[in-house]
Formats: C-alpha cells, structure tokens, sequence
C-alpha cells in the first residue's frame, strides 16, 4: 500500500507542478498581450490628437510601346518637412506598394497639399486603380516637363525629385528634394483630418466631412450614402450604427438646407441598414469599400428598393417621418 501511496503522490504532485507552470506561462502571455493593446490603443488615441494635412502624390512614366503616359496618384496623410537648406520633404508609401515601384523607376513626382473643397480627390487618389485604369482621365491636370501631372485649384504643389527611400516597418520613407513650388493666388484653407479609427485615409476623411457637414453637395450621393452606412456598420454593427447613420444624414440636411435635393426618408434610410448589413456579412471581413461595392453591385441600383415596397409606400409622406416594414418581400438579414 505504502508504494501505491508514494507513487499516487508523485503522480499529483507532478500534475499539480506542471498545471503550476502552463498558467504562469499563460499568465505571462497575457500579460504581454495586455501591454501590447495598452500600448496599441494609447498610441492610436494620441495620434487622434494630431491633426494631419491630407496631401495626393502624382508620377508619372511614358510607355513607349502604347506611346502614352502612365498617370498614378496616391493619397497619403504622413506629409511632412524634413529640411529647409536644402529643402527636403517626405512622406510614406505602404509596402508592398505599386506606386512605390512607379516611383523607383520614375525619380520624379509633386506633392499637392488638397484644398478643402478637394475631399472628392482624397478619396479618389485613396483607391487602388484597377489594372490599366488611367485614373486622371476625368481629372483636370497638366504634366510637367519630366510627365507629372499637376492637379490644379490645390492649397499648395510642390513639384520634387527622388533623394532617397527607407524601409521602416511596413512602409516605404520616401524623401523628396524639393525642385519647384506653387500657391494660389487666393488663399484655399488645407484640407485636414482626424484619424478616428484608423479605417483607410479616404473613409476617415469622408466620414469627418459628413459628421462636419461640410461633404461637398454634388459629392453627396447614392454611393456616398453605402459608405456611410458601411463604414458605421463595420464599426458598431447594424444595431448600434442605426441611430448614427439617422442622425447623421438628418443633421447633414439639416445644415444644408435649400442645397439637398431629397428628402429624408426613414423607411429608405432603415431599408439600406439592413441591406448593407446582410451584404456586409456575405463579404470578406477586410475587404475596402470598393470592393465591398464590386461584390454587391445590386446595392449601386436605385430600384433595388421597388423589390421590396411598393411605389405608393415609398411615396407616402408617413413613409419619410417613421419606418413601415416591406409590403412585397420581406427585409434582408
């Protein structure tokens, strides 16, 4: 009996050490994570402090066998002044980057500090192009002697030359010697942001924008209304979201009274809620907007809304002031 005994002892004893020792090393773990997160969420708080001029990065190369121009713009928020003798700027490329490739072989660019009527080109220049997409052909621009284009109606253009790139982290530091330089004739306050939440540079602005009530007019449409709703989705989910985005586009037409075309329509407004949400959760978690847009093309049609209710309960004033759930098909979950 006395050697089962001992052995029973040992046997608990050898379990009760190595439980010991996996949750002092869990302990450990955990208590690193915490740090990090800590570290993490102080860092992104005061970086909301720290208000950011939003600038757009252009190159260009000539393609000799299309014999054309290969136009590329970047929006970025890193900006800033390095040294005034002899003046030198830089900002930041994400890597990998496309346009930090252009820029290897390019050695030219300019740096347009965005005016704040110019928030349509932030977000523009935030997306990726599509492949042999030319994304200034619905911009106005001119090209310099070495092809650059240069955006006009900017706060400030500083056209520079390649001095020299660094590797940090997870983005290229490009330094730029500064070659020449315009401002406009009339003063055009800078265009500025917040960073919130850390979403791409073009939502962050564009929720600022809208929160502001400053969203240029002709900028204020149906696809502007999905990345309102999808952007407060993806932050609070549907639920939470819902008294932002009411609130929201309420106080944005409230503020622009005379220059908003449509009503408010608290049925419409409820309907595209629940039919981001359900397209929201049938998409990739870190999909962008636009491909979120490209994967959910039904949500781009004004109509989508008549598979659902009838003409004559959209057009029901009692439609504007409350929600009235669908009469031909039921909401999307």
């Amino acid at each position: 009996m006395k050697p089962r005994s001992l052995l029973s002892n040992l046997c608990r004893h050898h379990v009760i050490k190595r439980w010991f020792c996996v949750k002092v090393s869990d302990v450990q773990l955990s208590g690193d994570d915490l740090k990090s997160r800590h570290l993490e969420k102080l860092y992104k708080s005061v970086m909301r402090k720290v208000p950011q001029p939003v600038v757009v990065v252009t190159t260009a190369e000539f393609d000799l066998l299309k014999k054309k121009w290969h136009k590329r713009g970047m929006t970025c928020t890193s900006f800033t002044s390095v040294s005034f003798q002899p003046p030198i700027i830089s900002f930041c490329v994400q890597n990998p980057s496309r346009m930090h490739d252009l820029l290897l072989r390019t050695q030219h660019f300019a740096v347009h500090v965005l005016a704040k009527h110019q928030v349509k080109h932030c977000v523009f220049f935030s997306k990726p192009p599509r492949n042999n997409e030319c994304q200034f052909q619905d911009i106005p621009h001119e090209l310099t002697e070495e092809g650059v284009p240069i955006i006009p109606e900017c706060s400030a253009v500083l056209q520079c030359k390649a001095h020299s790139v660094h590797t940090v982290g997870d983005h290229h530091v490009w330094y730029g010697s500064v070659c020449d330089g315009s401002l406009p004739h009339q003063v055009s306050p800078p265009l500025l942001y917040f960073i919130r939440s850390f979403r791409s540079v073009g939502d962050e602005l564009f929720l600022q924008v809208f929160e502001d009530a400053t969203l240029p007019i002709e900028d204020w449409t149906h696809e502007a209304h999905l990345r309102l709703a999808w952007n407060y989705i993806k932050e609070y989910g549907r639920e939470e979201a819902t008294p932002h985005i009411r609130l929201g586009i309420q106080k944005y037409h409230e503020q622009n009274k005379g220059k908003v075309k449509t009503i408010y329509n608290e049925t419409i407004t409820i309907f595209y809620i629940y039919a981001v949400a359900d397209a929201i959760n049938k998409t990739p978690i870190d999909a962008t907007f636009e491909e979120f847009v490209s994967q959910n093309k039904h949500l781009m049609d004004k109509n989508l809304i008549f598979e659902y209710y009838t003409h004559k309960l959209i057009a029901d004033i009692k439609s504007r002031e409350r929600f009235f759930p669908p009469d031909l098909m039921s909401l999307p979950e």
